[in-house]
């Protein structure tokens, strides 16, 4: 799987920007909301990201409506940033995903993210009892 460093220097590649370890550092401060490296996905963009997802590099977005009672905790958003495998925008009451199997997860769910979240790990926790 790549990672946000990864992704990041591919992106500037294709736009025929540098490279280097510092632009892509610089790049990365900007795009994703956590910049570190882990080995956790962590696509959740910052609104510049978003805006360079949206209007540079023109990739579909898929845009899913939230609950609006939906419970934003520090468990919710580590749960998103370790399940949802694309670069992805939280909004005030939706989701925006640059990935058609993610938005479709999401819309079976009823843009109820804390179920997905829920679920996703569940299935993990799952997986390993089972090996």
């Amino acid at each position: 799987m790549i990672d946000k460093l990864q992704l990041t220097e591919k992106l500037l590649s294709q736009l025929g920007l540098p490279t280097d370890s510092k632009t892509v550092k610089k790049y990365v401060n900007h795009w994703w909301q956590n910049p570190r490296k882990s080995n956790q996905n962590g696509f959740r963009l910052t609104q510049e990201g978003l805006d360079f997802f949206e209007n540079k590099l023109k990739l579909t977005k898929y845009c899913i409506d939230i609950p609006e009672d939906t419970v934003w905790n520090n468990q919710l958003l580590l749960r998103l940033d370790k399940f949802i495998e694309c670069p992805y925008f939280i909004a005030q009451y939706s989701i925006i995903v640059f990935r058609e199997k993610t938005a479709v997860e999401l819309i079976l769910f009823g843009g109820n993210i804390q179920r997905y979240g829920l679920a996703k790990a569940m299935s993990l926790k799952n997986n390993k009892d089972s090996t």
